[in-house]
């Protein structure tokens, strides 16, 4: 009888473990919804969405040595083409792929950013998400902060830390001044983009999220404008 109750506690033992791993590999393979619907099929309009992103923050880094004031606006589909269609063939990519993070996509809404991705390979990989609040520091230049209000495994409710660490030293790697600190209970990273420059000459004074889309604006210094240049044209002499 005795022999039999051991045998009957270890069976519901291993019981209880197994139902334990399925649940949890359950919660931590879990894909969040808007993970799910930020993601774009291959087609010609992401081709075409991608190329528009490129093609609008390109012409806003043209306007900032032209333009005493500039902005560019974009949209969710536009960042998510982007990502799928060309910042996958860039090194910086490669470099988020070998930290074991790849797929993002963002979703939009008014004073968020939820900002989701694969971690890891194979059976252990996951989908981290995290909603994030942005915003210009105020009395600085050119210097951002994002809060960290959520972070997830799956669904899974998880500490940020060891990826904000491994993000922000490839921040660092890429030249950018960043500096985590706690804000309650909240993760908090604080981002230079200019800490080589004492005064840069284009500084931002926007970066507004909202479900339309991502605002960034700024202006540039007069002594760094480009001036441009006037064409003469040959005057017509005939009678």
């Amino acid at each position: 009888m005795k022999r039999r109750r051991v045998g009957l506690l270890f069976i519901t033992a291993g019981v209880f473990l197994v139902a334990t791993l399925v649940a949890g590999g359950t919660i931590v393979k879990h894909e969040p919804h808007f993970y799910r619907e930020a993601q774009l099929p291959p087609s010609a309009a992401r081709i075409e969405a991608a190329t528009t992103f490129v093609s609008n923050l390109s012409q806003m880094v043209a306007n900032r040595k032209m333009r005493p004031e500039w902005s560019c606006n974009l949209s969710q589909t536009q960042i998510n083409s982007f990502l799928d269609e060309t910042f996958v063939q860039w090194g910086e990519a490669e470099s988020l792929r070998k930290l074991g993070i790849y797929s993002p996509y963002i979703v939009l809404e008014d004073d968020r950013i939820r900002l989701a991705f694969r971690y890891g390979s194979g059976w252990f990989s996951t989908v981290i998400s995290y909603e994030l609040k942005i915003w210009l520091v105020p009395k600085e230049t050119n210097v951002i902060a994002i809060e960290v209000l959520s972070s997830r495994a799956g669904a899974l409710p998880i500490t940020s830390h060891t990826v904000i660490h491994q993000l922000s030293e490839f921040l660092r790697k890429n030249n950018f001044k960043v500096t985590p600190y706690r804000h309650e209970r909240n993760m908090v990273v604080v981002i230079d983009l200019e800490n080589d420059q004492p005064h840069p000459s284009h500084p931002l004074t926007a970066l507004n999220v909202t479900s339309n889309g991502l605002l960034i604006a700024g202006r540039t210094a007069e002594h760094a404008l480009t001036a441009v240049p006037i064409l003469e044209f040959p005057k017509n002499n005939t009678p």
